[in-house]
């Protein structure tokens, strides 16, 4: 089941180089995730990824990281129900007027997690 959370990491990373390239992917997928009722599922697929990264870090070569990436994950899916959906809009409408380079720094961070996933499981 680690390959599980390995194409979790490779997923996130070529998310983040696909952005480092190409920052408008970030803001087609800002705008697909503000449609309708998309946060909340954003929301559940967090909450689902940091579930995997909690559950399976005690198998991993490097469980603390797991460990904390799938609370870090958890949290950040929890935040998108206590906020709701406005405030979360709001949130990827200021993310949406945000230069391309911030949004290529910021795919480096995406880029990191995934790897540390990687190379944790």
């Amino acid at each position: 089941m680690m390959m599980l959370v390995k194409f979790i990491g490779i997923f996130i990373t070529a998310m983040g180089i696909a952005i480092l390239f190409n920052p408008k992917v970030a803001k087609r997928m800002m705008a697909f995730w503000r449609q309708g009722k998309n946060i909340y599922i954003g929301g559940l697929i967090r909450l689902a990824l940091g579930g995997v990264l909690v559950y399976y870090s005690s198998y991993a070569k490097l469980p603390q990281v797991l460990l904390v990436l799938g609370i870090l994950a958890i949290l950040g899916g929890l935040l998108i129900f206590i906020l709701g959906p406005n405030k979360s809009k709001a949130m990827i409408d200021r993310a949406q007027r945000k230069p391309d380079n911030f949004l290529r720094l910021v795919s480096l961070l995406a880029i990191v997690f995934g790897v540390l996933i990687i190379f944790s499981a």
